[in-house]
Parts: structure tokens; C-alpha cells; sequence
């Protein structure tokens, strides 16, 4: 019997098979594109996403040999998909990252104290989360706003579609829209009434794992699947991702190594709702195992920045991969010098993440001399991503939230050197989870629990999760990396005050142009 997870990104579509014992039978993964109408603001067409998993899925259903007993969905968080009273999308999708709303946490902060929104809510103001999306679109777009039946998110358009039941969305996926009580695993009655919307507006929240109601025959039909087949919820796909690592104690964490390098914490059955942590930038919201809380800390740049120096710094030797047809990234860590190295990259350049959440900082590289060489700067992106990753895990554990062991996941856990590299840097044991796809892993965890193979998120980590590797960091090397991580950590405020010089500058120049 197979369950399945799928897993919607930001930019694509993943469904995976797998085995009530973790094995893989069977994957499909799908793109969509990015609409940027304007700069800083980024779309996506919901039907192009309902699209992708329609052919994801197809292609998974077609190609079992055993029948499926059940699914659940995991996505993104903040994105906001108006949805009108025939289901519907009344305009595109408004994604996570887009930037159109962030004025509006002046509105928050006019009519709420910060500290008691991020007590509620779990989530420190910002502009990002879904609620201020619904803010934009009522100012903005009147019309839309009014028509609109359900403000949805994507986790709970894709159930909707699937079954045709109305939406419905988990606790740790609500909790990203910022009008979530954490505490009370209910809307917040006071953030609605502060944006205008009713309850009825919104989808319908349920524990992670809970059957929503069954996949549509028609869609049965069309991917050469069975009937009742069971659709349940998911989560946002970091906890997902966590639970997917056999994430179930607190002090354990995962450790992503994607496109941006994010770490999930389990902080247990009590929420950390602090001072300190909204001052840091820290949420703090229920995870899809029962009972627990996480908390997030991540820099917006990771992978990123390392397609970045090869595109940009070492072009030829991506082109001399292609030549011989081998990967490019490979080619780039075949070069790395040994280190650490007297230089630093401030991994800002697509902004900061947490504990800054600074809109002004960019990317810099300090230290350069004319005998500094490209693997040198290579060798401290690596080093300065892992640095900053340092600063929160550092702060996480002076508010009392010890970390454990992580669980590394993502492209860049496939490299045992930067592997090795962060273990030495952090002081912390990295474990490695045999399957890359932790994401969906953990929502076919979920849709295991609420199809009854599994009575809890526990045994179903027992059943399904299993590691390959073990990396223990070198204390005489982690000693090394402490005089070089005492230097780091005076980067950031040390160009503080010139980064806000640039971007006014950068402001005044843009309004000239208009």
C-alpha cells in the first residue's frame, strides 16, 4: 500500500510515492513560472499550480503498481489565492516574497502593541504574511476583496481542488498568515476585525493529518488511480520538512540547505512567545506533530549565493561541466581551498533573514587584497553562510532553547566537504536522512496518521525515517573557526549605516525615474 506526499513550492510541484516503511515508489516533479508585473512584486497563476499537479500526479498514479490508501498536502506559507464563490481564482496568486504589502505593518503597528500581535500570533510584524496581502487587495483591489468567498493559501486551494470539499487548511499553515491564535489553534478574532473579514471568509483550520474527504472520482479517473482515496492536511513545508528528518524531541532540529538555509526547531509542548525572540525575528507556531511548537531561524540567501559566484565569478567552469557532463557544483568544491580563509561574505544579497529582518542590508565581501583568488571568496561564502546560521542557533540557545543534533537537508547537503565545514563551524553533530525528499516524507507521515497506518507522528518516523551518514564536528577545527566567527560577528554592524546610505540612494534614484 503506498502513500503520498505532495509538496508545492514556490516555483514547482513535487509528489512521491513511498511505502508505509519509507521506500520511494514512485516520483514526479513539476514546474510553473514566476509573473513579476512590477519590481519586488511576484505572481503566480494558481491554474498553471493546479496544473502541475495534476501532471505530477498523473504521472505517479500511472506508474504504482499498488493502490493508495491515502494523501496529504504541504506548501509554502503567506501566499494568498482569492478564490470566488464558484472556486475559482479571481486574480493571481500573491507569492510569499512579494513585497507590495510591507507598508502595512505601520496598520499594525497604529492599532496593535508588536508584542502582543507576535504573542497571539506567534509571528513577528512583517510585511510578508498573508494578512497583509488581504490588506493590499481591500485597498487596492475593492472588487476582487468584496467578491472574494475564501481567502485561501495554497495547501488549502490544492485539498479544495482535489476533493471539492471547502478549504481547509492545518494549524502550522494558519499560523503563516499572522491571524492565527498559536495558543488557541483558532482565527484571531481581533485581527479580523481589525482587516475587516469575517471568519466565514477564511478556510476551515484542523490538526495536521486530519482526512479532509476523499480524492474526486473524476480526478480518480484521470490519473489512473482508485477510488476513496483519502485527501488529508499537511502543513507548512517546514515542519513538514522536520517531521519528514524523524524530527519528535525537543532540542532536535532540521537543518535545510536549499535555494535559502533555513533550521526548524522543535521547542516542545510549550510555546516560546518572548520578548527576545519577536525582537529577534524568531516565530514561534505549532508543529504537524502533536502537541509541539517550532521556531525558525534563516538566511534568505544559501544555495543561491553559491549559483550565484558560478554564474557570476566562475563562469567557465560551469560551461567546462557541461563540456563533460558533470555536475557544475562538483566542478566548484573540487577547487576549495583548505580553510578557513581571512575573508568574509556578509550573505545579504537578497536581503537579511532573522535575527536582523533588515531591509536595508545587502550582500559585501571584506577582506579582498590583490592576492585574495576566487576559491578563497568560494570558500567563504561557504564559511559565512554557516557563520550566520551560527549567530541565531547562538542566540537560540542564550534564550534557553538548546540545540541538539540537525538534520541536514536540501541540494547543499549533498556536499560532505560543506557538510564537514558546518559541523567544524557550529559545534554540531549533522545527520543525514537517506531520503532528499524529508518535505514530502513528512506529509505522507501525515496522510499515513489521518488514514489510520499510523496512530501517531511517532510511530510513523519509526516506520519511515532512517539516516545514512553521521558528521561529527572536529573540536580542534571548531576551535580554529571560533577566532574567525569572533571577527564575523562585527560584519553586519559595521555596514550597517552604509548599506541604509545605499538604499536611499538607491530610493532617491528610483523616484527620479518615475
Amino acid at each position: 500500500m503506498a502513500i503520498l506526499g505532495i509538496d508545492m513550492g514556490t516555483s514547482g510541484c513535487k509528489v512521491v510515492a513511498f511505502r508505509e516503511n519509507g521506500e520511494v515508489l514512485g516520483f514526479s516533479g513539476k514546474e510553473y513560472p514566476f509573473i513579476t508585473p512590477r519590481p519586488g512584486w511576484l505572481e503566480i497563476d494558481p491554474e498553471k499550480v493546479w496544473e502541475a499537479v495534476c501532471a505530477a500526479l498523473g504521472e505517479v498514479g500511472r506508474s504504482l503498481q499498488e493502490p493508495i490508501s491515502a494523501l496529504a498536502v504541504t506548501s509554502h506559507g503567506e501566499t494568498l489565492i482569492p478564490l470566488g464563490r464558484d472556486g475559482r481564482p479571481l486574480t493571481f496568486a500573491i507569492a510569499n516574497f512579494d513585497v507590495r504589502a510591507n507598508r502595512y505593518v505601520a496598520f499594525f503597528r497604529e492599532r496593535f502593541d508588536p508584542f502582543h500581535l507576535f504573542s497571539v500570533t506567534g509571528m513577528p510584524l512583517h510585511g510578508m504574511y498573508t494578512v497583509n496581502k488581504i490588506l493590499w487587495l481591500r485597498d487596492h483591489e475593492p472588487e476582487i476583496f468584496e467578491r472574494t468567498w475564501k481567502f485561501s493559501c495554497v495547501e488549502d486551494f490544492i485539498i479544495f481542488r482535489l476533493t471539492g470539499e471547502t478549504p481547509a487548511m492545518d494549524y502550522s499553515l494558519a499560523s503563516r498568515t499572522m491571524m492565527f491564535d498559536v495558543r488557541k489553534k483558532a482565527w484571531a478574532r481581533d485581527i479580523l476585525e481589525a482587516v475587516g473579514i469575517s471568519e466565514e471568509r477564511l478556510p476551515r483550520v484542523l490538526p495536521s493529518g486530519t482526512p479532509v474527504g476523499s480524492l474526486r472520482e473524476d480526478l480518480a479517473r484521470d490519473f489512473g488511480l482508485q477510488e476513496k482515496i483519502l485527501v488529508a492536511t499537511g502543513g507548512h513545508d517546514q515542519p513538514c520538512g522536520v517531521l519528514g528528518c524523524g524530527v519528535c524531541s525537543p532540542g532536535e532540529a532540521m537543518y535545510g540547505i536549499g535555494t535559502s538555509e533555513c533550521v526548524a526547531l522543535n521547542i516542545g509542548p510549550q510555546p516560546f512567545l518572548t520578548k527576545e525572540m519577536m525582537e529577534n525575528g524568531f516565530c514561534c507556531y505549532p508543529h504537524v506533530a502533536e502537541g509541539d511548537y517550532i521556531t525558525l531561524a534563516y538566511i534568505a540567501s544559501g544555495g543561491s549565493l553559491v549559483r550565484w559566484f558560478r554564474d557570476a565569478i566562475a563562469p567557465d567552469k560551469k560551461q567546462e561541466a557541461r563540456e563533460l557532463g558533470k555536475d557544475p557544483y562538483r566542478m566548484l568544491f573540487e577547487h576549495l581551498p583548505e580553510g578557513p580563509v581571512p575573508l568574509f561574505v556578509l550573505p545579504h544579497f537578497a536581503g537579511s533573514g532573522t535575527p536582523y529582518l533588515d531591509e536595508h542590508s545587502r550582500g559585501a565581501i571584506v577582506g579582498l587584497t590583490l592576492a585574495a583568488s576566487r576559491w578563497e571568496i568560494f570558500r567563504a561564502i561557504l564559511e559565512s553562510l554557516t557563520y550566520e546560521m551560527k549567530v541565531n542557533l547562538d542566540l537560540f540557545e542564550a534564550f534557553g532553547l538548546p540545540v541538539v543534533d540537525l538534520r541536514a537537508v536540501g541540494g547543499g547537503a549533498r556536499s560532505f566537504e560543506w557538510l564537514r565545514m558546518k559541523a567544524d563551524i557550529l559545534g554540531k553533530t549533522l545527520l543525514l536522512p537517506e531520503t532528499e525528499e524529508a518535505v514530502a516524507l513528512g506529509t505522507a507521515i501525515l496522510a499515513g496518521k489521518a488514514a489510520g497506518v499510523f496512530a501517531h507522528t511517532q510511530e510513523g518516523i519509526a516506520a519511515m525515517v532512517r539516516f545514512r551518514e553521521r558528521i561529527e564536528p572536529s573540536l580542534s577545527r571548531h576551535e580554529v573557526y571560533r577566532r574567525y566567527y569572533s571577527v564575523y560577528q562585527k560584519v553586519y554592524n559595521g555596514l550597517k549605516e552604509v548599506h541604509e546610505l545605499l538604499s536611499m540612494l538607491q530610493g532617491e534614484e528610483e523616484d527620479h525615474e518615475e
